[in-house]
């Protein structure tokens, strides 16, 4: 069965246990935390599963996730202030922003109404093309929707993580949404390779070799770059020029949680965007 998501109250109490460890990233983890927050108290209710087990058994034997971005059912005035409410965040940590952000939040405002519709075709394409042709900053604007959509998305893994067999799906991509990986765990027991998914918090197994973007599994053509106590390891794949950040669980002592890595690990991500390494 697929691993059951973590609450916010623990993301944030292992975020701040670890927090001292790492004083130069302090106004990342904050802003991370405060968007956490936010999304915790989003007022997002419990939900039922989209679809019974029948249902769910065949999706997977198919290759497809779980949740169709259809299916997601959120509820737009909670969506749109959860937008705004994020957007005023950022701004509010990233003054350099603060301009951008506000012709982005402006923009959202004058579409609250059609925001259930914005919201499919950024789970459905990873971008808001009306929003980029308005000429708004796409990745911010991405990055909006996908905090935004992270509660209304989690709600939904909680309730369908009793469909999925783990040990069926091996598929780069999440079985409950469709959301890429952004960070990797290998076990500490069987060092097997679990992933994260960007936008629902669900983890899954995957082939322990092997790109989840591209499907690349050419030794020659992946490399890794390991921290200098061995925690951590930067995969990337020269095939799609993608990269995924990595936990070796064997390398520390106690639990780690996924979603606190991956707040903790974001000095990686701008190392590999500084290598050339990115979203394809």
């Amino acid at each position: 069965m697929g691993a059951v998501v973590v609450g916010y109250d623990q993301i944030l109490q292992e975020v701040y246990r670890q927090a001292d460890k790492r004083p130069e990233l302090a106004d990342t983890i904050e802003l991370h935390c405060e968007l956490l927050r936010a999304q915790a108290h989003a007022g997002v209710s419990p939900q039922r599963p989209a679809l019974d087990g029948e249902e769910a058994s065949a999706r997977l034997q198919q290759g497809v996730p779980l949740l169709s971005p259809e299916s997601l059912g959120v509820d737009g005035q909670t969506l749109a202030g959860l937008c705004d409410q994020i957007g005023f965040i950022v701004a509010e940590r990233r003054p350099e922003l603060a301009e951008t952000l506000a012709g982005i939040r402006a923009w959202l405002d004058e579409r609250r109404d059609q925001i259930g519709a914005l919201a499919v075709e950024y789970l459905r394409e990873g971008r808001v093309r009306e929003g980029e042709g308005s000429g708004l900053d796409g990745k911010l604007l991405a990055f909006i929707f996908n905090n935004a959509l992270r509660p209304f998305l989690r709600v939904q893994a909680q309730a369908l993580a009793p469909w999925v067999d783990d040990s069926a799906w091996y598929r780069g991509r999440c079985p409950i949404c469709g959301g890429e990986p952004d960070l990797a765990a290998l076990e500490r027991e069987s060092g097997r390779r679990r992933l994260l998914c960007s936008r629902c918090d669900s983890e899954w197994t995957f082939q322990r070799i092997g790109c989840p973007f591209c499907g690349n599994d050419e030794p020659r053509r992946l490399a890794y770059y390991p921290s200098d106590d061995q925690v951590y390891r930067l995969n990337v794949c020269e095939q799609c020029r993608r990269y995924l950040k990595t936990i070796d669980l064997r390398q520390v002592a106690g639990e780690r949680l996924l979603p606190a890595e991956r707040i903790l690990t974001v000095a990686m991500d701008v190392a590999a965007l500084d290598a050339g390494y990115g979203e394809g």
